[in-house]
């Protein structure tokens, strides 16, 4: 028996049908006295080139170890099933069995793009902290503006006042005259 390594990807629609698709060819894979050795749903991602007019797949790898008879039935079974947009067979020289650098860069990618999204929602935050803050300050300025121009008032009408004050303080002589 041959080492395989299969490569497939489902149309982004229908991306929920990747595990269904992986289950069925390891089960094909196992009835026939084959091994299979790694099997991963790799997730969306983005593509090259579109194929099909899209942009985004979902990928599916499976290593495998068996006979060229089982390699022609999912060769069939690929033609035959619509989801499947392009897929990839290759002969190994060996099992591969840890995970595939196609899955440990699409993890790095999600935990870039979810630290660039964290990073992106606290630059929101703080902007909108800032402009409450420059808000208040506004509110502020205005409040004091308002008080001392309430504050000039007073000192307006108080003038008047201390002028009618000294003069009915005046002695009465002063308003014979």
């Amino acid at each position: 028996m041959r080492h395989y390594e299969i490569v497939f990807l489902v149309h982004p629609d229908q991306s929920d049908q990747t595990n269904s698709i992986i289950s069925k060819l390891s089960s094909v894979v196992s009835e026939s006295g084959g091994t299979v050795h790694r099997s991963e749903n790799i997730g969306n991602r983005k593509l090259a080139y579109p194929i099909q007019d899209q942009f985004k797949a979902s990928y599916g790898l499976l290593n495998i170890e068996c006979d060229q008879a089982t390699i022609n039935e999912i060769k069939t079974s690929f033609k035959f099933n619509d989801s499947i947009i392009r897929n990839l067979i290759l002969n190994a020289k060996k099992t591969h069995t840890g995970t595939s650098a196609l899955l440990n860069q699409t993890k790095e990618d999600s935990e870039k793009e979810s630290y660039e999204q964290e990073k992106q929602r606290k630059y929101e935050e703080e902007k909108t902290v800032k402009a409450a803050q420059q808000a208040r300050f506004k509110e502020e300025r205005e409040a004091k503006a308002v008080k001392a121009e309430v504050a000039a008032e007073k000192k307006e009408e108080e003038k008047p006042l201390e002028n009618v004050k000294d003069e009915s303080q005046s002695s009465p002589e002063d308003t014979e005259k």
